[in-house]
């Protein structure tokens, strides 16, 4: 069995801003294009499933930090309208939804991509979803004219630390399209090195208090110092959450099974 989980809002956007000077000729230029990707999929998948953010304010994310994507403006009016009108096509079609007021699509999909007993292929274009790659569980991204196939071992390869440390750099470093604090004066090069030496942001925090950094590493302890606090906070706002409530039945998720 093979799955295909889709960030329904980062297509979406996708296609979207791809379409725009095109709306004019053709208000539904963008959900006709969404939907002939989405028809493609029934030929390389037996699964398909789309997942919607809850509400920002609902999550826990925004119980822990309020300003946790604060940055990020509402949807244009259009898009909106784009939104409604791909949902209730996708309905049509019997494909699987998920949307939950206290999770975001990315923990949704987390929660059935490591549970689903076959392979799981996300969709997107997110960074954060490279923490769940496994052997079994796979994320197709979509570039201008091209998509690329992450697994576990390009990402090892690309970014030089294994796929579930991929928070503890964000961690380190922040995120400022999610407006996550992270240590300030520590970029992604210099999280990379302490992530490849210490493993966790845990354990990296046990060796400063210790003031047991290897030598190379002395020159970042005023920048770490006094800064656990946020690190740890900035990971958790980076986790994703596979424990999420989800439906289990597989047969849900198969395509046309909500036709009848």
């Amino acid at each position: 069995m093979k799955l295909v989980l889709v960030d329904g809002f980062n297509l979406l956007s996708r296609y979207y801003f791809a379409t725009e000077r095109r709306r004019a000729l053709d208000p539904d230029v963008t959900v006709k294009g969404l939907l002939r990707k989405v028809d493609g999929w029934t030929n390389d998948f037996t699964h398909i499933a789309f997942f919607w953010d809850g509400p920002r304010e609902t999550t826990l994310r925004y119980a822990l930090f309020p300003d946790y994507k604060a940055t990020r403006t509402g949807l244009p009016e259009p898009l909106f309208h784009d939104y409604v009108k791909l949902r209730a096509a996708l309905t049509e079609r019997g494909i699987f939804q998920s949307e939950l007021a206290g999770y975001e699509a990315d923990d949704l999909i987390g929660a059935v991509a490591t549970a689903f007993p076959g392979e799981s292929y996300m969709y997107s274009s997110d960074r954060d979803l490279h923490q769940l790659l496994s052997p079994n569980v796979f994320q197709i991204v979509p570039k201008k004219g091209e998509e690329m196939m992450m697994n576990r071992e390009v990402f090892v390869s690309t970014y030089g630390v294994r796929p579930e440390q991929f928070v503890d750099v964000k961690a380190l470093q922040g995120d400022t399209s999610d407006n996550i604090p992270g240590v300030r004066g520590i970029g992604p090069k210099t999280a990379t090195i302490l992530v490849q030496s210490y493993d966790t942001v845990e354990t990296l925090y046990d060796i400063v208090r210790q003031e047991a950094l290897q030598e190379a590493h002395r020159k970042f302890a005023k920048k770490l110092d006094g800064q656990e606090e946020v690190a740890l906070l900035s990971k958790r706002l980076s986790l994703i959450d596979i424990h999420a409530p989800i439906e289990t039945d597989w047969e849900a998720y198969r395509f046309g099974s909500h036709l009848f």
